[in-house]
């Protein structure tokens, strides 16, 4: 077996454990290096948020260096990756050039369009990843998943993306044949939250053929406060509270998280009494109101220059 086999393979354990440290020595160690093992220490930069930046600054030492090694498109995937976890949306669009000019056409693949699409929604450009979207003869649950949830993010700064979410969310099945997961469900009631139309994402929730998890019911539970909508907010409570005590038999330490949403919502709302009510029952299921906590995490804002 050849020296570079050898010292690939390790460098890929290494990099799927998660040390990139061990990693990066093994790849400047190696006096040799082909494609895969380019890909396998980008894919292992890019497959943490805090070592996103160094699977770009890896990239373009690959198109500056004397190696001979060319991207292919697996390395232009796990760039894509990174520029969407850094929201870093000029390198992105760089990256997408790069891929036009290199690979005509590769975006309408199933895995370089499911990357674009991902990217350009992280970074905020949900025309540009409608667009991709669009143009893609080839889609699986990713790109859903992927486009869905770029709409839901961004639903409340344009009307607009409402509509155009409902819209895909019905072709995926009616022609694509795609059957809608728990995750598409999620992102079509964080979309139609998000965008204040609480009834619709109620109205999706009961109606979902599957069992509907805490999660979505949080989710409008938090745009009911956004909103101000407390009859909804308190009926949507309720039901997360009637789910905690469905769960008690199995969990000893209930979560405050459900009870402090539906008491906010009644004191913003200045009903006191229903605000000590949910206190008191706080009180009796003997659940203890988390101390609340902040956290700040600075990155670098640089984007690379040259790609």
């Amino acid at each position: 077996m050849s020296n570079i086999i050898v010292q690939t393979t390790l460098l890929h354990f290494y990099a799927s454990n998660k040390d990139l440290g061990s990693a990066r020595k093994m790849f400047d160690e190696m006096s040799e290096r082909n494609s895969v093992t380019w890909n396998a220490m980008i894919t292992g930069y890019s497959s943490q948020r805090e070592s996103a930046r160094d699977a770009l600054l890896l990239f373009r030492d690959m198109l500056d260096g004397d190696s001979g090694v060319k991207p292919n498109d697996t390395t232009m995937v796990c760039v894509l990756s990174a520029a969407a976890e850094l929201g870093v949306l000029e390198t992105g669009a760089c990256v997408h050039g790069y891929v036009e000019k290199t690979m005509p056409a590769s975006d309408r693949d199933v895995f370089m369009g499911t990357g674009l699409v991902d990217m350009y929604s992280k970074c905020g450009s949900v025309d540009c990843a409608l667009t991709v979207f669009k143009r893609m003869k080839q889609r699986n649950v990713l790109t859903w998943t992927a486009m869905a949830t770029g709409l839901a993010i961004h639903a409340c700064c344009h009307v607009g993306l409402v509509d155009e979410g409902l819209h895909l969310f019905h072709l995926m099945k009616s022609k694509f044949g795609v059957t809608p997961e728990m995750q598409h469900y999620g992102c079509i009631v964080d979309l139609l939250s998000r965008s204040g139309h609480l009834n619709e994402a109620y109205d999706c929730i009961v109606t979902m053929p599957v069992e509907p998890d805490a999660v979505l019911w949080r989710s409008l539970l938090s745009a009911c406060n956004v909103h101000g909508d407390v009859s909804m907010g308190e009926k949507v409570g309720k039901k997360l509270l009637r789910i905690q005590l469905a769960q008690s038999s199995t969990d000893a330490t209930p979560k405050s998280e459900d009870y402090v949403a539906l008491s906010n919502i009644y004191a913003h709302a200045e009903k006191w009494d229903a605000v000590e009510m949910v206190r008191e029952e706080m009180k009796v299921m003997r659940i203890e109101n988390k101390a609340g906590s902040s956290s700040v995490q600075t990155t670098s804002n640089h984007v690379l220059d040259g790609l």
